[in-house]
């Protein structure tokens, strides 16, 4: 029936028709539509919240709620925001030959915004060629660990959960790659850490996957994150069951049964480098079980230290706790352990005396021992050898040990001057040459090659006519430089600046390359950023950028079609054409684009002075310790330094 425009005492005109309501009905119309407004409230409430609500269920639900043993999370306080405002680090510049403040801190104006958007324009590159990387291998092998770059396929190493996901989040956070993240957040939403398709390798599993979670959580407060980690590190645990708690190699997350590795061997790498991350992960939780496993190395560390060297073999009883071999290496089977030392103490916010020490004769040790100097160029270069007498070098340099310039520094930077412990202003002074002298060797094998790209492995000529090895070692010739050469000259030899021999022969460079492989790996271009970071020289920056375009012109993979993309390993790098090989390792997409872009941006997104980076390139804040905890997890009283001096 169609509706009238009678009125009678139960229908409603509205005023604007002219009609006059009495009060009754005003009355009743009022509490009617207070109530279909509440309704609707109601309606409109549960759809927002339940939608929310559903949205954390879906967060939480592959992992229980946190069982906090240490006091409720919410008692730390959430990690400090990146800083973009920090100043330029200037300390470290005085203990190295006087060199500018980068130039977009000089000049006028003018030059000053021309150097911001120069750099601007490099960190966006760096960027695309993240994303060019990333999203290959988001479309031909997401959600398994890497892509195979030449054949478009995916391959999993290290337990099938998407680590080049997980080792990348914070990488498109720094860059804000906002979608990207997005479905990063989303893989780890759905990510059951109780299937893997391998058992986990404790080491690699820790960097990458525990350190990737716990950057994620430092730069978002997103606290699926921080669920992920703890359970990760529940499932890890079982690896620390052995008699003295030294780690088994790997352990499968789904019956917790750990399994070692042929000889019941266990690397000083492995040993070495896990205590930034769980202890990161105890001052999240408030769980003292994880400080305290790792805690117990850094003790055996300590106690076994050798004093004539102030290092350690690279290969352990895992039963035992014995040392296999007395090699003395920063490479391969080691490097972490000794970057650890000096990151630990940070991140302790210099609470911790064992590390402090440690580092000190650790460094010392190097120095010593293990630098030494090309005949012809004067090149700085670290090698391996062995402890005791009549040791002789192998004159091989790893590019894993390329590590190591960066770690000086920032000890150079950060370490407080000791006098007990032996490291004075000289002491100082000889670290900042042996850090510049060092990063600069590892770049010059990259500047010497034809192609850019620096090789795996190189082996250095060794001095003519001595055997025993000795003419080449560093040390003795800053001695002899500080007796008859420091007045003309203003460095050491290892130290002063040389051009690069691109494409030279073997003879003239003063080395060849043993295994002439670029494996897309970062440590060259890590220790670059932290000489830029810690001494404001600009020529370091620089140089980081030339890898930058060396990697994209001979790593990229063209697209053809719909296929392929993506970077790749790469050999023979001293040609013009090197050829590429199907990988794409995470470290990749997690450090080496990382670095490229912190070097280049004119943000200063990671301040070195708040925030310590795993070595898988994770940053991770350095914790507000509240005062029970520096007195429960670091002694009061200092070491004994009689063995340091």
């Amino acid at each position: 029936m169609p509706r009238s425009n009678s009125i009678d005492d139960k229908t409603y005109l509205p005023i604007s028709h002219g009609r006059k309501l009495n009060t009754s009905m005003m009355s009743s119309r009022r509490t009617y539509l207070v109530t279909v407004g509440a309704l609707l409230s109601t309606f409109i409430l549960i759809g927002i919240i339940y939608p929310i609500k559903q949205w954390r269920v879906t967060h939480e639900r592959l992992n229980p709620p946190l069982s906090l043993g240490g006091g409720p999370l919410g008692d730390h306080p959430r990690p400090p925001p990146i800083n973009s405002n920090s100043d330029w680090d200037d300390d470290f510049a005085d203990t190295l030959p006087q060199k500018p403040e980068p130039s977009m801190s000089q000049g006028s104006p003018v030059d000053m915004d021309r150097e911001e958007t120069l750099w601007t324009a490099r960190a966006e590159a760096v960027k695309s060629e993240f994303l060019y990387a990333y999203h290959a291998y988001e479309k031909h092998a997401m959600p398994s660990d890497e892509l195979r770059p030449l054949t478009s396929s995916p391959i999993n190493n290290y337990g099938g959960w998407g680590v080049s996901v997980v080792d990348s989040i914070d990488t498109m956070i720094l860059m804000d790659a906002k979608e990207e993240y997005e479905r990063a957040l989303q893989h780890v939403i759905n990510l059951d850490l109780r299937k893997a398709t391998t058992t986990l390798p404790f080491f690699e599993t820790t960097i990458r996957y525990l350190g990737g979670f716990l950057s994620a959580y430092a730069l978002t407060n997103e606290t699926i994150f921080l669920s992920k980690a703890d359970q990760l590190g529940q499932e890890l645990l079982p690896v620390f069951n052995t008699p003295l708690g030294i780690p088994i190699f790997s352990v499968h997350p789904s019956t917790g049964v750990p399994q070692n590795r042929w000889g019941n061997d266990t690397l000083l790498a492995e040993i070495g480098t896990c205590q930034l991350e769980f202890q990161q992960l105890a001052y999240y939780t408030g769980r003292t079980e994880y400080f305290e496993k790792v805690d117990r190395m850094t003790t055996l560390l300590q106690t076994t230290q050798s004093k004539e060297t102030g290092m350690w073999g690279t290969v352990w009883d895992t039963m035992t706790a014995k040392q296999k071999n007395d090699k003395l290496a920063v490479g391969g089977e080691a490097d972490s352990a000794y970057e650890y030392l000096i990151k630990s103490y940070l991140q302790s916010s210099k609470s911790d005396p064992r590390t402090q020490a440690m580092f000190v004769k650790a460094i010392d040790g190097i120095i010593e021992n293990l630098l030494y100097i090309s005949p012809t160029r004067n090149l700085l270069y670290v090698t391996d050898s062995r402890a005791g007498t009549g040791r002789r070098p192998s004159n091989k340099l790893e590019h894993l040990s390329c590590f190591l310039p960066g770690v000086i520094a920032l000890g150079v930077k950060y370490l407080p001057i000791d006098i007990e412990l032996g490291y004075d202003a000289e002491k100082k002074k000889l670290w900042g040459w042996a850090a510049e002298g060092l990063g600069r060797t590892c770049w010059m094998t990259y500047a010497d090659q034809v192609s850019g790209l620096g090789p795996d492995e190189v082996m250095f000529k060794a001095w003519s006519d001595d055997p025993s090895q000795t003419r080449g070692l560093w040390i003795a010739h800053v001695r002899n430089w500080e007796k008859t050469a420091h007045s003309t000259n203003a460095v050491p030899p290892g130290v002063r600046d040389g051009e690069p021999l691109r494409g030279k022969a073997r003879a003239v460079m003063d080395y060849h390359a043993r295994n002439d492989n670029y494996q897309l790996r970062p440590e060259t271009i890590e220790s670059l950023y932290v000489l830029f970071k810690t001494t404001g020289d600009s020529v370091w920056r620089e140089r980081a950028w030339e890898i930058f375009e060396a990697i994209r012109k001979h790593a990229r993979v063209s697209l053809n079609g719909e296929r392929l993309g993506g970077y790749a390993n790469v050999r023979n790098v001293n040609t013009k054409k090197p050829v590429q090989t199907d990988s794409m390792p995470s470290w990749y997409l997690a450090e080496t684009l990382k670095y490229l872009y912190l070097i280049a941006s004119p943000k200063h997104l990671v301040p070195l002075d708040q925030w310590v980076f795993n070595t898988e390139a994770h940053p991770l804040p350095v914790p507000q310790w509240r005062n029970w905890e520096k007195e429960r997890y670091w002694p009061a009283t200092k070491p004994d330094k009689k063995d340091h001096k």
